[in-house]
This record gives structure tokens, sequence and C-alpha cells, in this order.
């Protein structure tokens, strides 16, 4: 294990073509196991039919609030700590990483709350229809019952990459995931929970992964400490966190708002529509993650290359990164073209409605597939170097400036299929502005 004078060395000095792979592929590794136990819990509940199917899909909004919050903080707080890192100022990142984590709690305290209280007619805002909701409700409210650790849990990934302990970010995400995979059909099907089964499972996980994680960055070797001694009182600390955080809270929140018109749009046209889109949902999520992990690993380079003022190596992490990310996402877009029916079958082989509504939209999303990569790099890029303002509008413009009118108006015109174009569509144009604004940005930097 590294001492810290080490890890400081490492962070501003390895070569990034060296360094951002190193650093990238626990995170990797832990994004797509989280997507894959994502998607593993939709496979078991599919095995309850299409109503309990469309039950994840209409829930998705609920777990992208979690995460909202979950990404606003921790992301608030890793910007930040890398930044204070690559100029050495500890005791600052120390600062940040104890009071973000007992405001990430706070924040998920009350969402639960909300939910709790609402559970019915939000349920049925979100698009449930009278067979669907049942499903949802039980679904949703043991999901809340996690919140706080989900929340933390975003939090600490976010405080170990950011000072480049990525692997024991993944250590964290990987003993929950592989507790929930199999938990899933112990609880699901010998247990005789159903649906409230597979949320049960989901909160042991991440239960497990913020233990995990907690106990890692109590170890010495570790640049940042957790204690109460380093609780803010100064109110400024909690507004920084939040505002660096912001562009991961509009974009997380848009995607909550565009699952939830998504949802609705789908409703009018079945279960089995609603079924489809989550289906899709959860595999692209698996598809993306890699380049969301990939990011991840470069997001700290950036942040302490930028905070100790070298901007060349801010310059070749994200041209290195672009170019890595672009490539997998071709192949991943070529992989949903080719074998499009196939993945919808593993999952509702029974229901052909499904099949063929699914197979159509995953077309749709494998040719948009590469935009993602201009447009989750750019935006870590943003974040990570403090330009909240341009972070915050690529943040909202993908799910939330060109997604929202295309979901309201496309399906009108072009029924069904408006409702699988839109995301793709929406991706195409984030991406011409996500890369405007990279250019820009670049521009503007110091040489």
């Amino acid at each position: 294990m590294k001492t810290k004078e080490e890890q400081y060395r490492m962070m501003t000095e390895m070569p990034v073509r060296k360094l951002i792979p190193r650093l990238a592929t626990p995170t990797i590794i832990s994004m797509m196991t989280s997507a894959v136990y994502n998607a593993v819990d939709t496979w078991f509940v599919s095995r309850l039919g299409d109503s309990a199917t469309a039950a994840i899909g209409i829930c998705l909004p609920v777990t992208a609030m979690i995460q909202a919050i979950g990404f606003w903080i921790g992301m608030g707080a890793g910007s930040n700590i890398s930044r204070f890192l690559g100029r050495r100022h500890i005791f600052k990142a120390n600062i940040i990483a104890t009071s973000s984590l007992v405001l990430g709690f706070l924040f998920s305290i009350l969402l639960g709350v909300f939910g709790f209280l609402c559970d019915e007619p939000f349920m049925r805002f979100l698009g449930s229809t009278p067979t669907i909701l049942p499903f949802a409700k039980t679904y949703s409210n043991v999901i809340l019952m996690g919140a706080p650790f989900a929340v933390m849990g975003f939090v600490l990934n976010n405080v170990l990459r950011s000072q480049g302990r990525a692997i024991f970010a993944m250590l964290g995400i990987a003993s929950g995931a592989v507790i929930n995979i199999v938990l899933d059909p112990l609880l699901i099907y010998t247990c005789n929970m159903g649906i409230a089964g597979a949320a049960l499972a989901t909160n042991i996980c991440q239960l497990t992964s913020f233990s995990v994680m907690f106990l890692s960055l109590r170890s010495s070797k570790s640049m940042i400490n957790l204690h109460f001694k380093y609780l803010s009182k100064n109110i400024g600390v909690f507004l920084l966190v939040i505002s660096t955080g912001l562009p991961s809270l509009f974009r997380q929140g848009c995607s909550a708002i565009a699952t939830i018109l998504l949802n609705r749009a789908g409703a009018a046209y079945g279960d089995a529509a609603v079924a489809a889109m989550s289906i899709v949902g959860r595999v692209n999520f698996l598809i993306t993650s890699i380049v969301g992990g990939f990011g991840q690993g470069y997001q700290p380079v950036v942040g302490f290359a930028y905070g100790a003022k070298i901007f060349q190596r801010v310059r070749q992490a994200y041209r290195f990164s672009l170019v890595i990310c672009l490539t997998i996402m071709i192949i991943g877009g070529l992989c949903c073209i080719v074998f499009a029916e196939n993945i919808v079958t593993l999952f509702r082989a029974e229901s052909p409605r499904v099949i063929e509504i699914g197979a159509e939209t995953f077309v749709f999303y494998g040719l948009a597939l590469p935009f993602n990569s201009v447009i989750i790099l750019t935006n870590m890029l943003l974040q990570v170097t403090g330009q909240k303002l341009m972070a915050s509008v690529t943040s909202v413009m993908r799910q939330g400036v060109v997604f929202i009118p295309l979901i309201l108006i496309l399906p009108h015109f072009i029924g069904l299929k408006g409702v699988e174009m839109c995301q793709p569509i929406s991706d195409a144009v984030s991406a011409v502005v996500a890369m405007s604004v990279a250019i820009y940005f670049f521009k503007k930097l110091p040489k």
C-alpha cells in the first residue's frame, strides 16, 4: 500500500496513458458490477410477470433520486477533495469529506420520509397502471429504507476515488453486488418475498458496500480521514459541496424526470411497453457504465493536475480518455444493434410484444451509444475543474433541455416509435453541445 507522498507523486507525475487505465479498471469493474446486479434484479423479477418487470421501470425515478443525492454530494465532495489534495491541503480535504458524509445522510432521510408519506399518489404519478401499482409500492417502500446507506456509499465512493484509491471503492461495490446476486433468488423465491425480496437484497448490498468503503477510509495509509472533529460548523463548506455537485444533481434530477415522462408515455401502450423500456434502460446502463467507470478513473487525474496547475496533463487526460471511450461505445453500439432481439428474449422470452418493442428500441439506442462518451467525459472534466456554469449546462442537456420537449412532442406524431427514439436523438444533440463546450474550455485553459 502506497504512502501519502507516493500517492501524490503517482497522481501528478505518472504518464496519463498508464495512470488512467490503472485507476479506471477498478472503477469500471465497480460500475459494471453495479449495472450487472441491477440487470440481475430485473431478470429475477421478470420471472414474476410483465407487471412486476414494469414496476422496476416505474421505480427507476426513485432510485434515480437516491442516486441524484448521492452523486450530488459525492461529486461535490470528490471534485473539491482532489483539487485540495493536488494543492496538499489535506486538512481542508478531511473537512470536506466528513461534512459531505453527514450532509448526504440528512438529505437521504428527508427523501425517505417524503417517499413513505406519498407512496401511492407518487407511484401513480410515475406512470403506474392499476396492475403495476401494488408491485411498485412494495418495491419503492423497501428501497427507501436503505436510502441512507446508498447515499453515503456514493459519497464514500467519490471520496476514495478522489485520492486515487479506486481499488478500495471497487472492493466495496463488488462485495455488495455479489451479496445482492446471491440473495436475489433466495429472498424472491425461497423466502417467497417476491419483488420485496429483490428490494431487500439491494438494501443489504448497499449496507455491505458502505461498510467496506468506510473501513478502508479508516486506514492510516488513506490521505483522507473521517472523524467528527472534522465536521464543519461553517455553512460555507456545505454550500461549496452543494454548489460544486449541482451539475450532478441536475444530471440525475433530469434523469429522474426523463424516466417519469418515458414511463408515462410508454404506459399509453400497455405494460409490455413499460417493461420493454425498463429492460432496455437496464442493459443500456450496463454498457454506458463502462464509460462512466473510465471517466471516474480519469476524473481524479484531471482534478489533481488542475489543482497542481499542470494544465497540459489535463489536455492529455481528456484526449486519451475520449479515444478509448469512443472505441468502447462503438463496439457496444454494434452489439446492441446485432443482438437486440436476443438480449430482450433473455429477459422476457414469454412475451412477444415486449421482445418486439425492446428489440426495436435497442437499435436506436445502439446507434446513439458513442455520443455518450463525449457527454460523460466532458461533464466530468468541467465539474472536477470547478466550471460550475458550463458543467450545469452540459448536465441538463441530455435528459432535460433536449429530451423533455422530445418526449412530450414526438409520440403525438409517430406513436410508440417516438417514445423509442427520444433518448437517442437527445444524445446526438447533447454530444454536439458538449464537444463545443469542451473546445471552448481548452481554448481558455492556460498553456
